[in-house]
């Protein structure tokens, strides 16, 4: 069963890299969104979630589905980023991360720093090039994914358990494509 974001969440603010505020709700108004909230600006997982998104950016966009980066640290930082890393898709930012706890994105518990998975998740990514860079944000902010549809229907939502969780390719086309099935 699908989850249903609150008219509470979708009147939440996020703003552009120029500052400028807009309405969470606005993000899926006219067509589906993907939403991807991505951890920090500085985050080595989160530029390699967001190369792994551009392999399959085409595949969503063929759905008519809008895919949405939303990250939490400053405006200028999140100007930074799309510079950095060339995002050819919207991004916004949400300081407060008033998005990240109404979408239920988890912060991680005291023993992640310990957790195998973390240290493996970090070496994958370092050896495809994604080093660690300042932190611009929380630091202790997971992120997620999340499909909403123009009624404020959520069919899919991926809420990472560590830094470094990210939903496969084809979970992600699955998500999209299954929206249409139903």
């Amino acid at each position: 069963m699908a989850e249903q974001v609150s008219p509470e969440t979708a009147a939440l603010e996020v703003h552009t890299p120029q500052g400028e505020a807009v309405t969470l709700g606005t993000l899926w108004q006219e067509r589906p969104a993907l939403l991807v909230l991505v951890r920090h600006f500085g985050c080595q997982f989160c530029r390699a979630q967001l190369a792994d998104l551009r392999r399959v950016l085409p595949d969503i966009r063929a759905t008519g589905v809008q895919p949405i980066v939303i990250g939490n640290g400053t405006p200028p930082m999140a100007q930074a980023f799309v510079e950095e890393t060339g995002l050819d898709v919207p991004l916004y930012t949400n300081p407060g991360r008033e998005v990240y706890e109404a979408l239920g994105a988890r912060r991680p518990g005291a023993g992640a720093l310990l957790n195998p998975r973390l240290w493996w998740n970090g070496l994958r990514v370092a050896l495809r090039g994604f080093l660690p860079r300042k932190v611009q944000g929380d630091s202790a902010q997971l992120g997620g994914v999340f499909l909403v549809r123009p009624d404020g229907q959520m069919p899919y939502a991926y809420r990472s358990d560590l830094a470094g969780d990210h939903p496969s390719d084809a979970e992600l086309r699955r998500a999209v494509g299954a929206m249409h099935e139903g």
